[in-house]
């Protein structure tokens, strides 16, 4: 865990992951500061306004990244902004920009600076299709956009690391939990079943290594925290394959007492769905000695408690 008097800067700090990391590094009692854009999403960090210092600047905007790290001096930078994770976020020129050119400026930016740790959030997607479990030294070979620059984002952190500066990837697999976008299977999927409105889905068959979203940022933190890791590539994985199915048939059996029976193959599926998509995780849990904690049924609990407890201050 990072001390609570040197400051902490996240970047995509209104997003899912990073909201939820916000909270969780706030409630420590840490500095934190998060980068902003002036059109960022405000419901996600309404119950900690106040608690953290925002810093609104475009990371592709060169100077602006440069003042914002000379004003904040972070000692824990935790690089999840990004842009391209969504179908509807399907600007090349922008996913490009965001991902890879705000990444090569916030690294040029702290050249000169003493810092702990840089955590960079990579993505399953720089792996493209596999036939079986992803390891880290594995070939990368993107079908997307957002799996090239996410991909690129990875090894411009590589290319630090291997100068001997404190800069490691999490690659991140299916990450599901608290502030999640709407329109995601889970929250939407857990919506439909407290509305008691039967979710319109696909067949169900996509494999997907899902993981809670606790998990993930303990990972983050563990990584940031401890020396020896901070120049590698970790997997914030569970290692075992689930369906999408599995994950609607484990809200289902969660959120309701009469279960409702999705409406399945109500949306196709997409044409290039892997037939595998799993994180090897045994390199990340023998060196760093994170494991998970949750499991899909666990994971799925806590979101729901999340869930109830957020709809109750709503109605309030």
């Amino acid at each position: 865990m990072t001390s609570p008097r040197e400051p902490v800067l996240i970047t995509g700090g209104s997003g899912f992951i990073g909201a939820f990391l916000a909270h969780e590094l706030i409630e420590a009692g840490c500095d934190v500061h998060l980068l902003l854009r002036p059109e960022y999403q405000t419901w996600r960090l309404a119950d900690i306004a106040g608690r953290f210092t925002p810093h609104f600047a475009n990371l592709c905007d060169t100077e602006a990244t440069k003042r914002l790290i000379e004003q904040i001096r972070p000692q824990v930078i935790y690089h999840l902004g990004t842009h391209g994770a969504y179908p509807s976020q399907n600007n090349r020129t922008e996913i490009l920009a965001t991902n890879l050119l705000g990444t090569a400026n916030l690294i040029d930016a702290l050249h000169g600076h003493d810092f702990q740790a840089f955590v960079h959030t990579g993505s399953s997607s720089e792996y493209g299709h596999k036939t079986s479990a992803m390891q880290t030294a594995d070939r990368l070979d993107p079908r997307s956009d957002y799996g090239v620059s996410k991909a690129a984002a990875t090894l411009l952190c590589q290319a630090e690391a291997f100068k001997n500066r404190p800069f490691s990837t999490v690659r991140v697999f299916a990450a599901y939990g608290p502030w999640e976008e709407p329109s995601r299977l889970v929250p939407y999927v857990m919506e439909m079943c407290a509305r008691g409105i039967r979710p319109k889905v696909s067949a169900g068959q996509q494999p997907r290594d899902f993981i809670y979203v606790g998990d993930v940022t303990a990972l983050l933190q563990h990584v940031a925290a401890t020396p020896e890791l901070r120049r590698g590539i970790w997997h914030a994985g569970t290692g075992a394959q689930s369906t999408v199915r599995d994950m609607i048939e484990t809200i289902v059996s969660v959120c309701t007492q009469n279960r409702i029976l999705p409406e399945y193959g109500a949306i196709e599926l997409r044409p290039d769905e892997p037939t595998c998509w799993v994180a090897d995780v045994r390199e990340t849990f023998e060196k760093t000695g994170w494991k998970p904690k949750h499991t899909l049924q666990s994971g799925v609990r806590e979101m729901w408690k999340w869930y109830q407890q957020r709809d109750l201050k709503k109605a309030a």
